[in-house]
């Protein structure tokens, strides 16, 4: 098999083949939180379908979960009654250089709230804007069986509310700790307006930031599809061929663990931004984690669009979804925010900025002149065979983010 081939045999859907088929409530699938579980939306079905329950798993268990643990957030960390014992019992003292511990739940629930509306914002359009999609109606390859839109069996729809449980408990975990461990992980002053200089040097700062962000989460998903072992673990994420934005974060709970960790974490200790820009680079990160598994490739997706007029090796979601098509020994379009490391590493493919005009008119300028080189020799990239010497460079990411918090005593200064 080809690295860059499909792995899954399905059937194709011609837009008047929709029309005729029945609806959910018809079809022998009774679970309510499966809708376009077979096919893509009903004409007859409602707006409101469109959209993503609070969870992306749409599990109301998972979803009292989540509103139970930032009830429990707001109780440790705002109500006076009860944050004070907690906070002395852990001999917690609040720094003037650290965010106060109140403000802390609404970062946090704010983040939520972004990545719950964007999630929606993106579904809608992938529903309602069908000329925009990654793939069209004679490639979207769906299959009237028990498989999702994203091309997932039940089973796997099941094991996911778990690791959806998983992953949101550990993540949070991760931020309450290192808010209390690291002084000034979350910075205290809130100043939009710095003047020219210190926009300035917050322009530098970030873009190190998220270059030093994207470096270890490239090295860390390439070790994933080329170690047998993690990809047991990120495996499951690709479990959806076909991905919407839901899928984002639907992985094995130790696979955003690590991202969480080896990503945000680490990129804060090492190159810290300012509160104002930390929460700018956190929703941006959401953003364009969200729109890089919608399905569609244009100007809605608001995030990407932005690093495509700026950066000639940006990638866009068309490259993701094609990643998304083969398994793990497709050895392509690794990076996250922007495609820098995916060009320095020679692991970039054009995805499916060649496939038709539309797309070629999406396609940055690395792209095109990839597809343009594609006409004359054929490129296939293999597997590199470093093993498990490729984790590296994660780890010395992780080397340089724990020397810092040692010499430092645990303290993090813009």
């Amino acid at each position: 098999m080809a690295p860059c081939e499909a792995t899954i045999t399905t059937s194709v859907l011609q837009p008047e083949d929709v029309k005729s088929l029945p609806l959910p409530s018809e079809r022998e699938e009774t679970n309510s939180d499966t809708k376009y579980t077979h096919t893509l939306p009903h004409p007859g079905h409602s707006y409101r379908d469109h959209f993503s329950s609070l969870l992306l798993s749409g599990s109301y268990a998972l979803t009292m979960l989540e509103v139970a643990m930032f009830a429990c957030l707001f109780l440790v960390f705002t109500v006076p009654s009860t944050s004070g014992p907690i906070m002395d019992y852990f001999d917690f003292k609040a720094s003037a250089s650290s965010l106060p511990r109140q403000h802390l739940p609404y970062v946090l629930l704010g983040l939520s709230l972004f990545r719950r509306a964007y999630n929606s914002y993106l579904e809608a359009c992938f529903f309602a804007l069908p000329s925009e999609r990654t793939q069209t109606w004679d490639e979207h390859k769906l299959k009237r069986s028990t498989k999702d839109l994203c091309g997932r069996e039940k089973e796997q729809l099941e094991q996911l509310v778990a690791h959806d449980a998983g992953s949101m408990l550990s993540t949070t975990l991760l931020e309450v700790v290192m808010y209390l461990a690291v002084d000034g992980f979350y910075p205290a002053e809130f100043k939009l307006w710095t003047g020219w200089a210190g926009l300035g040097e917050r322009v530098v700062r970030i873009i190190a930031n998220h270059l030093l962000m994207s470096f270890g989460m490239y090295w860390l998903h390439r070790s994933c599809h080329e170690i047998p072992a993690l990809w047991k673990i990120h495996g499951v994420h690709h479990w959806a061929k076909h991905p919407l934005s839901r899928n984002t974060y639907e992985d094995h709970w130790f696979d955003n663990f690590g991202n969480a960790v080896v990503g945000q974490t680490c990129a804060q200790i090492l190159i810290p931004l300012d509160l104002p820009t930390l929460v700018f680079s956190r929703l941006f990160r959401i953003g364009e984690s969200l729109e890089k598994h919608s399905g569609l490739s244009s100007s809605v997706n608001i995030f990407h669009y932005i690093t495509f007029v700026l950066f000639p090796y940006a990638q866009m979601p068309h490259h993701h979804d094609w990643h998304h098509e083969g398994y793990k020994s497709c050895n392509f379009t690794f990076s996250s925010i922007g495609g820098v490391w995916d060009c320095v590493f020679d692991t970039r493919q054009a995805g499916r900025a060649g496939d038709n005009p539309m797309k070629y008119n999406r396609a940055t300028a690395v792209d095109k002149k990839m597809v343009e080189q594609a006409k004359t020799s054929k490129r296939r990239v293999t597997q590199s065979r470093l093993g498990w010497s490729m984790i590296t460079p994660v780890l010395a990411v992780l080397a340089a983010a724990a020397a810092k918090l040692a010499a430092s005593e645990f303290k993090v200064s813009v």
